[in-house]
């Protein structure tokens, strides 16, 4: 038998989606995907080749839920990187018309640095960080479509009935984890006062990060990947950390100058104001 996901983690990248994911499936309640980012919803491509750890076929996606569980989730940040991929919502919607939605953000201005680190340590940028800002403002650029939360989050509202949508400040999630996580769980429905000594781990930071060689992170998603993806993610964290520390150097990067902030601050302005009147959230810790 197999079944679809009741509920999405839709983003943002770097906001910390995979952790939310490892905490979310410690519920007993809850169901998450082996595969933490299948990325189904995410086509076409639209000129942008999907993660090679992608599930494209709708049985092979299906497989990975439990329809024993009421409640299934997957974290899928793809979902929110319009205009870069289009439709995510509409797809969504014609399969899993019920579908509702977690939106983890984070100040964009760290955002876009997280996720330039994230593309150094990775191989895929080689440009400074001054460099890669130089097309911040190109409506397809990489890293400002997930930081702006906003027009993301616009486009599944005309698809969704807005109590269908959470939007979770990942700065909560960090100051005050099991409260933010009882709102979560009262949103999807579960037993909301649970709680779980794994709470307190925190996956992937970027700033753990080493650079990979030219061609490793290919190799990883390409070779690695398909082959471990059911290993528990916790195991595979323990396991990469200790192959990067022993074989990859530390990642440095630039700190972001007085001029790039002023230019992300500038860009980011109007799309934050507007994330606050659709949420009734302050995000008073943000720095735009």
């Amino acid at each position: 038998m197999t079944a679809l996901p009741t509920f999405f983690v839709i983003g943002a990248a770097k906001a910390g989606t995979t952790s939310l994911h490892y905490y979310l499936d410690q519920h007993p309640q809850i169901q998450m995907s082996a595969i933490k980012e299948p990325h189904f919803f995410a086509g076409p491509e639209n000129g942008i080749p999907f993660p090679p750890e992608r599930i494209g076929d709708r049985d092979e996606y299906e497989r990975l839920f439990d329809p024993t569980f009421e409640v299934r989730g997957e974290a899928s940040p793809s979902y929110t990187n319009a205009p870069r991929r289009e439709g995510v919502p509409e797809r969504i919607g014609e399969l899993v018309p019920d579908a509702k939605f977690v939106y983890l953000v984070r100040d964009p201005i760290e955002r876009t640095v997280s996720h330039y680190r994230h593309s150094v340590a990775s191989g895929d940028e080689q440009r400074s960080l001054r460099q890669a800002l130089d097309e911040i403002a190109d409506p397809h650029s990489y890293l400002a479509c997930h930081s702006l939360y906003a027009r993301q989050l616009e486009l599944y509202l005309r698809r969704f009935p807005d109590d269908r949508v959470l939007v979770i400040d990942q700065a909560e999630l960090l100051l005050d984890r099991e409260t933010a996580l009882r709102e979560i769980f009262a949103f999807l429905a579960v037993e909301d006062d649970f709680s779980s000594e794994r709470f307190g781990e925190e996956l992937w930071k970027t700033s753990a990060r080493r650079a990979s060689p030219p061609g490793q992170a290919t190799f990883i998603a390409q070779a690695v990947a398909p082959r471990t993806r059911w290993i528990p993610a916790d195991v595979r964290k323990q396991v990469r950390r200790v192959y990067e520390r022993a074989f990859w150097p530390p990642l440095e990067t630039e700190p972001l100058g007085d001029d790039s902030r002023l230019l992300l601050q500038e860009l980011y302005a109007e799309d934050v104001e507007r994330l606050r009147a659709l949420t009734g959230r302050s995000f008073s810790s943000w720095s735009v």
